[in-house]
């Protein structure tokens, strides 16, 4: 089974190059996750290295920084990558963060995958992290237009409930249960945790718990 990696989340301002190490670490360690991901990376900003080109299948890349895509879960960005994946053939994807890579590889053997920043009695959706049909995918990012007012833990979780037995086909397992780390300034730690001040770790409530 072809399966794609959509590394997102991803822009790079003019002094902030030494991201670039951080997402080569990553790709690299995704590849020995799965050697033959079709690996698609999206963002903006400045180029990105040559390294980086000859370790991806794909860049969906702008020049110029989206900044609307910040902090809104850099839909514009994510789409094109699920879209890039389906092109490719791939039957799933596997979408993280281009600093983040993960090491458990049993969740390949489930239908669609949720992590944090996820619990549904808040009304928040984790959009880092996430694996499954990119078609699906897909048409729950796009079941309607993008309000850019929420982050984008909110849209996905007004989208949800757009499309009939979404969530309830998911399965959450937290960073630790996926092995999801981060590279994010060299920290090589738990995603979240890598942060001075950790982010909190919802738990996935309202999603079947492994």
């Amino acid at each position: 089974m072809k399966i794609g990696l959509v590394l997102s989340h991803i822009f790079v301002r003019e002094g902030e190059s030494e991201k670039f190490s951080w997402v080569e670490k990553a790709i690299e360690r995704n590849r020995e996750f799965k050697e033959d991901f079709h690996i698609v990376l999206c963002g903006h900003g400045i180029e990105p290295t040559e390294k980086i080109k000859k370790l991806v299948d794909e860049i969906l890349w702008d020049e110029q920084i989206d900044e609307k895509q910040l902090g809104t879960g850099h839909p514009v960005y994510c789409i094109k990558g699920f879209k890039a994946c389906i092109n490719a053939g791939c039957a799933r994807v596997l979408k993280n963060r281009a600093y983040d890579y993960i090491t458990n590889k049993d969740i390949l053997q489930y239908e669609f995958v949720l992590s944090e920043q996820t619990d549904l009695n808040e009304g928040i959706i984790g959009d880092l992290f996430m694996y499954g049909d990119p078609k699906e995918l897909l048409d729950w990012w796009t079941v309607e237009d993008w309000d850019y007012g929420p982050d984008g833990l909110r849209n996905l979780y007004a989208k949800s409930l757009k499309i009939k037995g979404l969530t309830e086909k998911a399965v959450y397992l937290n960073p630790e249960q996926l092995g999801w780390k981060t590279l994010e300034f060299n920290s090589d730690k738990y995603w979240g945790q890598h942060m001075q001040n950790p982010y909190r770790w919802w738990g996935g409530n309202g999603i079947k718990k492994i």
